[in-house]
C-alpha cells in the first residue's frame, strides 16, 4: 500500500497546478476549481479542465494564473505545493498574531487592526522608497489578515495556549497557592480572579489561571463550586493546592459555610488560609483613625469645590503658576482606593497657602484653615496616613516627631505659646499610636502564628525544630524533616549559604528603598534552596511551599484594574471569555508560541 501511495505521490505533476489547478490530496488530482478529484494521469486533468471548464481556455496565461491564484487561495486545505504557489509562507498569520498580541496587551479595540493596517499603507510608500522591492512589501501589507474577527481569533487562540503551558507547569509542580478576589465589572457582572502563585527554575512565579463570572449569588458556597469547576475543567490536580489567599470578606473566612473551609474539605488536606495582608492594613487604617472623619470631610469637601468645577480648577492652577507652587493641582479622593487618603492629604498640606488664598478671593471662609489645633490634627492625620500608606512601622514614641515631617514642620514654624492643647494633642497622637500597633498585633495574628514557618526560609541554619509549625505540611511526607534539618545546622558549607543570602537580602531591601532595585528576594531565595543536594529535599519541599503563599490579594486588585481599562463603558458589550483573554495576554509571563499556531492556521489574504 505504501509503494502505490508513493507510486501515485510521483504521477502527480506540480506544472498541473498552474496550469489546470489541480493539487494533490488523497492520493488523487483535486481541483480546486470545482472540488471534483481527477486520476492523477495528465490526459485525464486536461480532459476535465477542458471540458468541465471550457470557459477559461480564452483567458491568457496571466489571467489565468490570477484565476486560479484566487480559487487556492480560498480553499480550505492547502498543501504545501499550494502554499508555494500563491508564494505566501506563514509569515502573513505570524504577523497577525503580533498585531493581535499588540492589541490585545495595550487594552484597544479589536477593529484598530484595520487602523493599523492602513497607517502602514498610508506610510509604506514613503518609507520604503529606497526599497528595490518596495511594491513586493506593500503587497505583502495589503495581504495581512487583520480584521476585527481575525484579531480576537488570534488572542483567544493564544491565550488558549500559554493556558496549556501554565497549566503543564502547574501539573508538574509539587504542589502551588492560589489568592482569590471577587470584584465587578463595568456591566455589574461578577468576575472572580484565580491567581495561582508557584516555583519553577530559580523564579518564583504568580500567574492567571482564570478570570471567571460568577453567575450565582457570591456566597462561599456558590465561589468554592466556580474555584473548583474552573480548577477541574482545565485538569489541575486540587490536592496539590497548599495555600490560599482572600481578601478577608464574611464569604470567604466567616464562621459558618465560608470559602476556605468548604475548599479545604474539597482538597482533602488542611488549607493554609490567609487575609490578605494589605486589606487588614487598610482596616487597622480606617478603624484607627475614625476620630479624624472630620478633618477628611473637610478636606474633600475643599478639594471638591476647587477641582469639581472646570473654572475653580483652571483659576486655581494658574494661581498655583503665580506663587511657583511645586504643585498645579489638588488629588481627588476616593475611598476605594487603598492609598487616596494619604495622597490626598499631603497634596493638601503641601498646597494649604495656595488653598487658603483662593478660598479668600472666592469669598469662602473656613476657620479651621486658620485654627492652630486643627492644622495640628490635621498634619499628624496627614503622616499618619503617608505611613499607613508606605506601611512604616518606624512610629516612634517621642514628642520629636521624627518621623512625622509635615507635623514636625508645622510645630517648628509657630510659637509653643500659640498651642496651649499641644501637650494634650500630643498624648492623643501617642494613644492613637498605640491603639493602632495594637489593632496590628490583633489583625495580624494569623501571620504572627506562621512567622517561625517564614523566617525557616532564609534562617534554617539558626531555627529551632520546636518552633516550627509543620501541620499545615505532614500530608507531603515530611517525616525525616528533623534529621535533614540536623544535617544542614551541622554542615558550614550550607550554612555559609544562608548567611550569604541573608546579606545579599539586606542589599536588596535597601536598594529598594532607593527605587534602583534589579533583583527579587523571592527569586534569590529559591536559588539558595534550589542549589543545596537532594540530600536535603524535604527541607526544600517545605522551603518551596512556604515560597508559594500569597501573602496578599494585590496581584488580584492589580487585575481587576486592568479588567477596567479593557473592558470599558465603550466596550461593555466585549464578552467575558474574550476581555479575560486579553487581561491573561496582558499579564502572563509566558509567550505564545506564536510558530506553532501559525503552523494550524490556513493562509489567508486579505482583501
Amino acid at each position: 500500500m505504501k509503494c502505490s501511495e508513493e507510486s501515485m505521490s510521483r504521477n502527480f505533476q506540480e506544472w498541473w497546478t498552474f496550469k489546470y489547478g489541480m493539487i494533490f490530496k488523497n492520493n488523487k488530482a483535486l481541483c480546486v476549481l470545482c472540488s471534483e478529484s481527477v486520476v492523477c494521469r495528465t490526459l485525464s486533468v486536461k480532459r476535465h479542465f477542458e471540458t468541465i471548464h471550457k470557459t477559461l481556455l480564452t483567458k491568457s496565461a496571466d489571467e489565468l494564473k490570477c484565476f486560479i491564484s484566487r480559487a487556492l487561495s480560498n480553499k480550505d486545505a492547502q498543501s504545501d505545493k499550494l502554499i508555494k504557489f500563491v508564494k505566501k509562507s506563514d509569515n502573513l498569520v505570524s504577523a497577525s498574531f503580533d498585531v493581535a498580541k499588540s492589541i490585545a496587551i495595550r487594552g484597544k479595540p479589536f477593529s484598530d487592526g484595520d487602523f493599523i493596517k492602513m497607517s502602514w499603507l498610508d506610510c509604506a510608500d514613503n518609507l520604503f522608497q529606497d526599497f528595490d522591492n518596495k511594491d513586493a512589501i506593500i503587497q505583502r501589507i495589503k495581504d495581512l489578515s487583520i480584521s476585527r474577527n481575525t484579531i480576537k481569533e488570534r488572542i483567544l487562540s493564544m491565550n488558549s495556549n500559554i493556558e496549556n503551558q501554565l497549566i503543564h507547569d502547574l501539573n508538574q509542580r509539587s504542589f502551588f497557592s492560589i489568592c482569590i478576589d471577587e470584584s465587578t465589572d463595568i456591566t455589574s457582572s461578577a468576575r472572580l480572579s484565580i491567581i495561582s502563585r508557584f516555583c519553577i527554575n530559580d523564579e518564583v512565579r504568580e500567574e492567571l489561571i482564570k478570570l471567571a463570572s460568577i453567575p450565582a449569588k457570591t456566597t462561599g458556597e456558590n465561589i468554592c463550586e466556580v474555584v473548583v469547576n474552573v480548577l477541574e475543567d482545565i485538569g489541575l490536580n486540587l490536592s496539590k493546592i497548599i495555600s490560599v489567599t482572600t481578601d478577608g470578606a464574611l464569604c470567604m473566612i466567616g464562621k459558618d459555610r465560608n470559602f476556605v473551609n468548604l475548599f479545604s474539605k474539597k482538597i482533602g488536606h488542611p488549607l493554609i488560609g490567609f487575609h490578605c495582608i494589605i486589606h487588614q492594613e487598610a482596616l487597622c487604617a480606617k478603624d484607627g483613625l475614625l476620630q479624624y472623619e472630620n478633618i477628611l470631610k473637610l478636606v474633600t469637601k475643599i478639594v471638591n469645590f476647587i477641582n469639581a468645577r472646570a473654572l475653580n480648577k483652571r483659576q486655581f492652577s494658574l494661581l498655583s503658576e503665580e506663587v511657583n507652587s511645586i504643585h498645579k493641582g489638588l488629588v481627588m479622593y476616593n475611598n476605594v482606593r487603598w492609598l487616596s487618603r494619604g495622597n490626598l492629604l499631603e497634596r493638601f498640606v503641601e498646597c494649604l497657602h495656595e488653598i487658603r488664598l483662593f478660598l479668600s478671593e472666592n469669598q469662602k471662609n473656613y476657620t479651621e484653615l486658620t485654627d492652630i489645633n486643627w492644622l495640628c490634627n490635621l498634619m499628624f492625620f496627614t503622616d499618619f496616613c503617608l505611613h499607613l500608606n508606605e506601611l512604616n512601622l518606624k512610629l516612634q514614641e517621642n514628642h520629636k516627631f521624627k518621623y512625622f515631617q509635615h507635623l514636625n514642620k508645622f510645630l517648628s514654624e509657630i510659637e509653643i505659646i500659640e498651642t496651649p492643647k499641644l501637650d494634650e494633642n500630643i498624648k492623643k497622637f501617642l494613644s492613637i499610636i498605640k491603639e493602632t500597633i495594637q489593632q496590628f498585633n490583633n489583625r495580624f495574628i494569623d501571620f504572627k502564628k506562621f512567622e517561625c514557618n517564614i523566617k525557616f526560609l532564609k534562617c534554617p541554619d539558626t531555627c529551632n525544630f520546636d518552633e516550627l509549625d509543620l501541620h499545615y505540611f505532614e500530608w507531603m511526607n515530611i517525616d525525616i524533616f528533623e534529621f535533614e534539618l540536623i544535617d544542614l545546622q551541622s554542615c558550614n558549607t550550607w550554612k555559609q549559604k544562608f548567611i550569604n543570602l541573608r546579606q545579599l537580602i539586606e542589599e536588596i531591601e535597601i536598594n529598594r528603598l532607593q527605587a534602583n532595585a534589579v533583583k527579587n528576594a523571592d527569586n534569590e531565595i529559591f536559588k539558595v534552596w534550589n542549589s543545596l543536594p537532594n540530600t536535603f529535599n524535604t527541607l526544600k519541599k517545605v522551603a518551596r511551599s512556604i515560597l508559594s503563599i500569597f501573602s496578599s490579594t494585590y496581584a488580584c486588585e492589580s487585575l481587576f484594574s486592568i479588567m477596567n481599562l479593557i473592558k470599558t463603558k465603550q466596550r461593555n458589550t466585549l464578552i467575558d471569555e474574550t476581555s479575560a483573554a486579553c487581561v491573561s495576554l496582558k499579564t502572563t509571563n509566558y509567550t505564545p508560541d506564536i510558530k506553532m499556531l501559525s503552523s494550524k492556521k490556513q493562509q489567508q489574504i486579505s482583501h
